[in-house]
């Protein structure tokens, strides 16, 4: 605080910071799709095991295993940190990460998980080939990108209720925006793809 009970501009940025930093951690692309696993595997499953088995096989392989990996490239010093800010160390990470989730579709298939749950997997991979390839050439917004598809997924399969939760992209996006990961136009473009290439692929299912 400053005189006359001002606010030090200083001060007020700062928290501003934490705020934007907050934000992108709580929708972090690794925290998003497990509470959209979840939610899904729940509506879906009939007994209390099948909810245990079918949400740890797809949050090991969507997330978990990605994630570790990063930790451990991170650690290693191969990437330049936890979101993995600069574009060029994006592609060799999300298609090990890809490889991953499809491995974790491909058993929940074998085991008889229902077909919405299978294409809820599906679903993931293909928006993650298509922020793959678009990363590439230009960074669009994983944060938004990854929240749109969980919210559009929800919305589709379970509760057109969860339609609500887009709301949340406005918080999202303005924390890419003034952390400067993104500008504008990349947040908005990663939700609102993602947004497409969820209906089209469940359009199918």
């Amino acid at each position: 605080m400053g005189f006359y009970g001002k606010i030090d501009p200083n001060q007020g940025e700062l928290m501003l910071n934490r705020l934007a930093a907050l934000i992108s951690l709580i929708f972090s692309p690794f925290l998003v799709p497990i509470a959209g696993t979840l939610v899904a595997v729940h509506a879906y499953a009939r007994t209390g095991l099948e909810f245990v088995r079918w949400s740890l096989i797809s949050i090991a392989f969507s997330t978990g295993l990605p994630f570790v990996l990063i930790v451990v490239l991170v650690r290693l010093g191969m990437l330049s940190d936890m979101h993995i800010a600069i574009k060029e160390q994006r592609p060799g990470v999300l298609t090990l990460g890809l490889a991953s989730a499809l491995c974790g579709t491909f058993i929940l298939h074998v085991i008889g998980a229902p077909k919405a749950i299978v294409w809820l997997g599906i679903t993931y991979a293909i928006n993650g080939v298509v922020f793959l390839v678009l990363t590439q050439m230009w960074k669009i917004s994983f944060h938004t990108g990854v929240t749109a598809g969980c919210v559009t997924a929800l919305t589709l399969m379970v509760n057109s209720n969860f339609a609500w939760f887009f709301l949340l992209l406005l918080p999202i996006a303005w924390a890419r925006i003034y952390r400067k990961r993104h500008t504008f136009i990349q947040a908005i473009a990663g939700g609102g793809l993602a947004v497409i290439v969820t209906k089209l692929v469940l359009w199918q299912f």
